[in-house]
């Protein structure tokens, strides 16, 4: 199996024609946007920092809804990346380039490429790496996720991509690791295999991704490889495969099926990349003999690998986590979660991977960040109350196969605890279909530039 193109048939276009206009016509999470009423009066300079798609997606929205907006975008990103490729780049589905975007194609707003490093929510204002200050009468803070891979002890980031040490999160070892995934396949065919696929305790953007590459990898193995050689084992930190339970007994269903482990409770702390060994640490009840009690403890468990998916600590972006005014403890932007409005300071709103809501780090999720955050920012503007709720929509299309995908749509939790499903579609969400699969593979990242323009 060599690296898919991405160009297709016109017998495939047809079909995907087809298929992407029901999932339009269904399906919210890709659903062009409404008409809107005319736009009004701006009043005031909005600054936005980030320029990744919940930045770039708001501020276009801005521009929609309010007459000759003055408003700032304030990242030195210059090159956009559509993440959701990450783990079809790994899998070998498309090449290299396919997340590659221009923000400068994107950017309609007033663009300062400098990195924001501080910010004074006192004196609204937002200080970057070469010392410039840059005032706001209000704010969106859309500085994403910072990924700490030296939390891991034995690893930084020049590690990975070799050795069998792959991750998802990073461009460069998304890229990397389709060699790695071959090479593994490859040693199947002659001696036993194993590959372990972690995950993290903390908050996490796209949280199916670590079983994507998992299940990719399975059945990669099991067209090129030989399968009974390869052990695949999950290891996750949490004690349910999923955090919502219909989901999780699903994807429970899919391992059993595909004959992959999971182990819970398992978190990796150190990696001996020379050994090829992992060390998690697992919780583990001890009596205290002094207190007559059982404790929990750790417990530390080395394991072998071929190859290695490794999930890195996540916080929020520097600039908000080091600012206790508007970080919670992890790091990220304490909001109100159904306004996405700053608990503290009103001028200030929230969008994309970096506040603090329950669930909502997926590009799904900033499909409805954005219209709200701009909504309820011009409420404000003109003197009214927020008007938009965010329910906690998100959306992970996960890849249980080539050619499937099961589609996990899910919002806030209820008053009483309960799971809430949003499927979008009128089918079963916990079947895998290969209608999702083109939709994932073909049509998100069309809609995806669609939607940093505002317009999906």
């Amino acid at each position: 199996m060599t690296r898919s193109k991405t160009t297709i048939s016109r017998r495939e276009a047809l079909k995907i024609a087809g298929i992407t206009g029901a999932a339009l016509a269904l399906n919210p999470m890709i659903a062009p946007s409404q008409a809107q009423a005319a736009p009004i009066a701006s009043k005031g300079k909005i600054v936005v920092i980030g320029a990744g798609a919940a930045g770039v997606s708001t501020a276009a929205r801005l521009y929609e809804l309010l007459i000759e907006p003055d408003i700032t975008i304030i990242d030195d990103t210059q090159t956009h990346l559509y993440q959701p490729a990450f783990s079809l780049i790994a899998g070998g589905v498309v090449g290299a380039d396919y997340p590659k975007l221009d923000n400068a194609d994107y950017i309609r707003a007033k663009w300062i490429k400098q990195k924001a490093i501080a910010i004074d929510p006192d004196g609204k204002s937002v200080t970057t790496a070469n010392g410039e200050t840059i005032g706001y009468d209000f704010l969106v803070i859309a500085a994403g996720i910072d990924l700490n891979y030296e939390a891991i002890e034995g690893l930084d980031r020049s590690m990975l991509g070799k050795n069998g040490i792959a991750s998802v999160y990073a461009y460069e070892s998304a890229v990397a690791a389709w060699d790695q995934l071959r090479e593994l396949s490859q040693n199947s065919r002659s001696r036993k295999v194993s590959a372990l696929f972690c995950e993290t305790a903390t908050p996490i953007k796209c949280g199916g991704a670590p079983k994507k590459i998992a299940f990719l990898a399975q059945d990669y193995i099991r067209r090129n490889g030989k399968r009974d050689n390869a052990e695949l084992t999950q290891m996750m930190t949490g004690s349910a495969w999923f955090g919502v339970k219909v989901y999780a007994d699903a994807i429970e269903k899919l391992y059993s099926k595909r004959e992959m482990a999971g182990n819970f409770k398992h978190k990796l702390v150190k990696i001996d990349a020379d050994r090829r060994e992992a060390t998690f640490a697992v919780p583990k009840l001890v009596m205290d003999e002094e207190l007559g009690i059982e404790l929990e403890k750790s417990e530390l468990i080395v394991k072998p690998y071929d190859f290695i998916h490794v999930v890195p600590n996540q916080s929020g972006a520097a600039v908000v986590a080091q600012n206790p005014k508007l970080a919670n403890p992890t790091g990220f932007l304490k909001v109100n979660i159904q306004t996405l409005q700053s608990e503290t300071y009103p001028e200030i709103f929230g969008a994309g991977d970096i506040v603090a809501t329950p669930f909502g780090k997926t590009g799904g999720s900033v499909r409805k960040h954005y219209k709200i955050v701009a909504q309820n920012l011009v409420d404000v503007m003109h003197g009214k109350a927020p008007s938009q709720r965010y329910d906690g929509y998100t959306v992970c299309p996960l890849i249980t196969n080539y050619g499937s995908v099961m589609m996990l749509e899910f919002g806030y939790k209820g008053a009483d605890g309960s799971d809430t499903l949003l499927p979008s579609a009128p089918l079963d969400p916990t079947q895998e279909r290969w209608m999702w699969w083109l939709v994932k593979v073909h049509a998100l990242l069309p809609i995806y530039k669609t939607m940093l323009r505002a317009s999906a």
